[in-house]
């Protein structure tokens, strides 16, 4: 069997400063290509190890089509960590794909950048309705909310008490007249302090479910990494593109 094979040998650092404060560097990635799978070889080195990558690869024809390739194994998809001889292997008849023309291969490197703590606003969203948000949106005043729930539930006690004060004179009310007076009073301080509460704890349960649906994290770049191969050759070499993408 003759053997097609593509190599691709690169270095290359990611770095735009100002915009981008973090960097990271994908080195020497390879591809060979046997006739029966594709297999790319790659290292990504991070400062912070604890950081997640999205890793793609698209495959398209001379045309640019994209081949509905999803049989990718290895260190591809999401929350790929940091390190040393990361592997892709692909078998195109896993995806009843029968290449016979020249193709361009491209591996997507995405790395994410958190925009803040989730723990820590939660926290705060749950001593503070919308303080979470205010830290989040770097000091809109969306702890306004917070005052809202407070008031609400301020204002939910009060009535209370003078519910319990109201239906206890009821209690203890002779008069007919005066004994159905009090009642109806004390049930409309009930709802009232029901409508109170059920406010505020809306207020409190929306705040806490809105910084937890809350992104916070960003991308921050993508890196293409082309390779075309040459037709005309009994083995395939390569030309190389790099396009980053912001």
């Amino acid at each position: 069997m003759n053997k097609t094979r593509l190599l691709l040998t690169l270095v290359f650092l990611l770095s735009c400063p100002g915009l981008f404060p973090q960097v990271f560097l994908i080195t020497e990635p390879k591809m060979e290509f046997d006739g029966y799978k594709l297999t790319i070889k790659y290292d990504l080195v991070n400062k912070d190890q604890s950081d997640n990558f999205f890793i793609k690869v698209e495959i398209r024809n001379k045309d640019g089509v994209p081949f509905k390739a999803k049989s990718f194994k290895g260190d591809v998809g999401e929350r790929i960590k940091p390190g040393n001889e990361k592997v892709i292997i692909w078998v195109p008849q896993e995806d009843t794909i029968y290449i016979d023309e020249d193709v361009t291969v491209e591996l997507l490197g995405e790395k994410y950048e958190k925009l803040f703590n989730k723990g820590s606003a939660l926290a705060l969203s749950a001593i503070l309705p919308g303080l979470g948000q205010t830290k989040i949106s770097k000091g809109k005043p969306w702890w306004l909310a917070g005052v809202a729930a407070y008031g609400s539930l301020a204002g939910g006690l009060v009535v209370h008490k003078n519910y319990l004060d109201t239906y206890d004179a009821y209690k203890i009310e002779e008069d007919p007249m005066v004994r159905q007076d009090l009642f109806d009073k004390s049930q409309n301080q009930l709802n009232l302090s029901n409508a109170l509460f059920i406010s505020a704890a809306t207020i409190w349960v929306a705040n806490i479910v809105w910084v937890a649906l809350t992104p916070n994290k960003k991308p921050l770049q993508i890196v293409r990494l082309s390779a075309n191969s040459l037709p005309g050759n009994k083995n395939w070499s390569t030309v190389l593109s790099i396009r980053v993408d912001f």
